[in-house]
């Protein structure tokens, strides 16, 4: 097997730029690449749909890829006529949300929520196999209802006695 992780996480938003102006506000990610500035754009369905499944009758009008410092990279699709429940939540199918790490819980929530987003809850200590000293979360969504999950996890987590893989937890960057 060479799989060595999970390079990208696609997200698809109802507005590219106030995405982009979000995760950086909230998350200091990175701008690296645009397929649209690049090749310009919109990619109808019938062009690109073989290669990525895209529906018939909508487009990729614009496409991004956004560093998120020590893990994967998040690209942004804004599709002209998108389907679906654009409020995720944990009980659909396909990827609900996904986590970011921090060293700070308290200032990455006050920044997620400067930049638009909204918290479901107050943070809270994780329960076990996640719980340790001053290992907290939080769940979140964006302007746009992607649902985030924020967590600090400076302490080391419970496992089952004979597990021979551990979680990979980004380190500073």
């Amino acid at each position: 097997m060479t799989i060595r992780g999970i390079e990208h996480v696609g997200v698809t938003v109802p507005d590219h730029d106030a995405a982009v102006a979000f995760f950086k506000a909230a998350f200091d990610a990175e701008p690296m690449y645009s397929q649209t500035d690049t090749h310009g754009g919109p990619f109808p369905a019938e062009d690109i749909g073989k290669l990525n499944g895209l529906r018939a009758g909508t487009a990729m009008v614009k496409v991004s890829v956004l560093r998120l410092r020590n893990g994967p990279n998040v690209e942004l699709f804004e599709i002209a006529h998108p389907a679906g429940d654009p409020v995720a939540n944990i009980a659909n199918y396909g990827i609900s949300h996904f986590s970011v790490n921090t060293s700070d819980l308290d200032a990455t929530i006050a920044r997620f929520s400067a930049a638009g987003g909204t918290l479901l809850s107050e943070p809270y200590a994780l329960g076990a196999p996640e719980d340790g000293p001053g290992n907290r979360g939080v769940f979140g969504r964006t302007p746009w209802g992607l649902l985030i999950e924020i967590q600090a996890l400076p302490s080391e987590m419970t496992y089952f006695p004979d597990a021979t893989a551990r979680r990979w937890i980004p380190k500073e960057s």
